[in-house]
């Protein structure tokens, strides 16, 4: 052995030795880090791909009804983060899960279903035309989101998101000829500090995805 690679010489890079454990070393390193990453996106596929799996398996509107209805449970916690948000942001601090994100947890607030059921929808069957819709309280906030699709040539609305004190809306509604016959239906219930002031179709959802 050299005198550079006898015990006590030292680690110093600039020596033969050091440079081919430095050699050893780098492959080892990459493989290592290759697998974390062919792991992480595993485990994420395989999430998303269970959730992919169910919608590929739904056929009409009413098999997104009855895994909302069967599944979705309202969280009082997400609604009053999301409530300090608007109030500290105005609509842009609105939230609303990822349709994948909702299949896994189960519970979440009016947005989370709406939107999740809009995104289902359309994937099921274009022709559903679904979007989300608005209906702003009287009373101030909350307010509420339902989804609204087509269904031939009539206007239905699916809510699952409604919490416990808004339970009697909660379901899946129509047909109507217009929003405005779903907002004669809302104010006829007789909700406690809930009054339907507008309903509104939203092509666009103001705040972000989480």
């Amino acid at each position: 052995m050299s005198k550079q690679c006898r015990a006590g010489s030292g680690y110093d890079a600039t020596f033969p030795c050091a440079r081919k454990r430095l050699m050893l070393k780098q492959p080892l390193l990459r493989l290592l880090l290759v697998c974390a990453i062919v792991l992480a996106a595993h485990v994420a596929g395989a999430q998303e791909s269970e959730y992919e799996k169910t919608l590929a398996q739904w056929k009409s509107y009413e098999d997104v009804g009855k895994w909302l209805d069967r599944n979705f449970v309202f969280d009082h916690g997400r609604l009053n983060t999301v409530l300090a948000s608007t109030r500290a942001g105005g609509p842009g601090g609105l939230l609303a899960h990822k349709p994948a994100t909702t299949f896994d947890e189960k519970r979440g607030y009016c947005t989370d279903s709406a939107n999740f059921a809009m995104q289902a929808l359309n994937r099921i069957n274009p022709d559903y035309q679904a979007k989300l819709v608005f209906i702003k309280n009287r009373y101030g906030q909350p307010h509420h989101w339902v989804t609204g699709f087509m269904l031939n040539g009539k206007v239905m609305i699916m809510d699952y998101g409604a919490g416990p004190e808004w339970s009697a809306m909660r379901g899946l509604h129509g047909p109507y000829e217009t929003l405005a016959q779903y907002q004669s239906f809302l104010r006829g219930l007789g909700i406690r500090q809930f009054d339907p002031e507008s309903v509104e179709w939203r092509a666009t959802f103001p705040g972000k995805e989480d």
